[in-house]
């Protein structure tokens, strides 16, 4: 009786993990399945990049004013702005560690970063207000 007892319960266990087993293989199949899926996008966005490459290999020269094109005027004063504000940035810091340095005095470093500041903040404004009217700010 003991013996047939044990012998069920085992026989419950090893169906338990038979069970356990094949929803892990199920399981097992779906991400191989995902992962063959994801190996083909992979494969064609490779072939993409190469025909890419080629293609920018045959060409001579890029010119980066006629790379980055604006659809709307406002778009472009807003890119001219964006870039003028980076390069003000720029020659914020530049000042800094001109002073850190020793390389300018103090009131030189002042009377620029002051010019400075006021610039990058008309160019925030202006970047701000087209946004605004380009409908880019909620």
């Amino acid at each position: 009786m003991a013996e047939s007892e044990t012998l069920r319960r085992t026989g419950a266990e090893l169906a338990q993990g038979k069970q356990r087993l094949d929803i892990i293989l199920s399981r097992l199949e779906k991400e191989q399945l995902e992962l063959e899926k994801s190996t083909v996008i992979l494969r064609e966005k490779e072939q993409e990049l190469s025909k890419a490459i080629a293609r920018l290999e045959e060409q001579k020269t890029i010119d980066v004013d006629d790379a980055v094109t604006t659809t709307a005027p406002l778009y472009k004063q807003l890119l001219n702005a964006f870039a003028e504000e980076a390069a003000t940035e720029d020659a914020i810091y530049y000042l800094g560690e001109a002073l850190r340095r020793e390389v300018i005095d103090l009131e030189t470093f002042l009377k620029h970063v002051r010019t400075l500041s006021r610039k990058q903040f008309t160019l925030r404004a202006l970047m701000h207000k087209c946004r605004q009217k380009a409908g880019l700010v909620g």
